[in-house]
Formats: C-alpha cells, sequence, structure tokens
C-alpha cells in the first residue's frame, strides 16, 4: 500500500493577531459610528427646538415678523418725559441744602455736579464727621434728609464713596483709612436705609481711602477737599 503524503501546511499570509486586531478595530469603528449618530440626532433635536422657539417668539427665517406694530421701549420713554421732573427736583434739592448751609461756615462743603444720567453730591467731610470718626453729626442729618427726599420715590441707584487724605490714622477702631472711609460711607448709606427707608436694595457703600483724591495732598486746603463723602444718584 502507497503511503499518503501529508499535505503541506502553507504558511500564513498575514500574523495570527491580525484577526484580534481586526476584531478590535471593526469595534472600534462601530462604537465611534453609534457616537455620531447619536450626536447627529441631538443635534436635530436641538434645531428642531430652535425652530420652534422661534415660531413661538414670531420669528421666523426668510420671512417678515408677525408683530407689524413698531416697538416701543416704556422704560427709555418713562426715563425720557422723566428728566424734566426730576431735574426741578434735584434743583430744588440743592437749593434747599444751599439756604441750609447759608452764612455758615459749611457752606463751602457742598459741591454738586449733574450728570447725564443723575447727579453727584460731594460732600466735605467736616459737613458731616467729627475729625477721625464716623458718626453723623446733626447737621449731616439734615442734609442727608433733603438727598434722600430727592430719591426717595425714584427708586434709583445710590452709590455712596468715602475718601480720606494721606494723613495716616492709627486707631482701635480705625487702623487705616481703607476702615475710615469704609466706615463713613457705610454711616450714611445706613442712616439712608434705617431712618429714611430708601429700599436697601439701591444703595451701596465702598471706602477708597487716600487713594482717589481729588487734588494733590501738598497743602492742608487740598488735603481738606479731599477729605469727603460723594453721593452718586443715578436714575
Amino acid at each position: 500500500m502507497a503511503k499518503k503524503e501529508k499535505p503541506e501546511i502553507e504558511d500564513p499570509t498575514a500574523p495570527f493577531w491580525m484577526a484580534t486586531y481586526g476584531d478590535m478595530v471593526t469595534l472600534l469603528l462601530t462604537f465611534f459610528i453609534l457616537l455620531v449618530s447619536y450626536s447627529t440626532i441631538q443635534l436635530e433635536k436641538f434645531k428642531g427646538a430652535m425652530e420652534s422657539l422661534r415660531g413661538a417668539l414670531g420669528v421666523f427665517e426668510g420671512h417678515e415678523s408677525v408683530m407689524k406694530e413698531p416697538f416701543i421701549d416704556f422704560n427709555s420713554a418713562e426715563k425720557t418725559q422723566g428728566k424734566p421732573e426730576k431735574q426741578e427736583k434735584i434743583e430744588k434739592t440743592i437749593q434747599d441744602i444751599k439756604n441750609m448751609l447759608n452764612g455758615s461756615k459749611l457752606e463751602d462743603l457742598l459741591e454738586v455736579e449733574t450728570l447725564g444720567d443723575g447727579v453727584l453730591f460731594r460732600l466735605g467731610d467736616n459737613l458731616l464727621f467729627e475729625p477721625g470718626r464716623a458718626e453723623l453729626k446733626p447737621m449731616a442729618l439734615d442734609v442727608l434728609h433733603l438727598i434722600a427726599d430727592l430719591v426717595r420715590d425714584s427708586y434709583t441707584n445710590v452709590s455712596v464713596e468715602g475718601h480720606t487724605d494721606n494723613v495716616p490714622i492709627h486707631t482701635r477702631r480705625f487702623p487705616s483709612n481703607w476702615e475710615l472711609s469704609s466706615a463713613r460711607a457705610l454711616s450714611v448709606v445706613k442712616y439712608l436705609y434705617e431712618t429714611e427707608h430708601i429700599p436697601p436694595q439701591i444703595l451701596s457703600s465702598v471706602g477708597h481711602g487716600e487713594h482717589r483724591p481729588l487734588v494733590p495732598n501738598n497743602t492742608a486746603e487740598n488735603r481738606a477737599k479731599n477729605r469727603r463723602v460723594e453721593i452718586l444718584v443715578n436714575w
């Protein structure tokens, strides 16, 4: 009987690990296709939501708005119409304060600057406080009462800023001019809130110490100008 010859085993054309590698690549490709499909679905949902929002607001691509009437900014119109009345009120307040201080040495401690959207009251520290202290003087209460009347019914923004000269202060309560200027600004704000019942949400206070002088601190007169409280009333 003739012996059967064993079939020759051909060498593989590629390493065996390539099959496993191919499976892994296929799985990764499938995974990324699913991710892209999911992102596309989410994008389509987002586009659909935006179209619904445009429709709800009366805005359509390529078409005019369903709102034919011109838009009126009532808030802006109210501000424009109220300016003459507010200007008259500002002038009256300024005159009332000047009349109160007329003939006293404190008359020069008040400066008023009208701005485009409000008014700035600049009050010298001697008008409001004793040197090195943050408690309001009785005269200060009368002045602040008139300013409070200006903003009481307007519900505007009132910012109070305290300033000092560059002469250092070292007390237990006020280690530096930062603390002194901050305490003075806060005293004004607390008076406006607690006594005049100005809404607290429109009030703010900040102390700048000696770091925002009006004039150089090179003379006693200039240092007196820099010791001040500024009340900015914005409409």
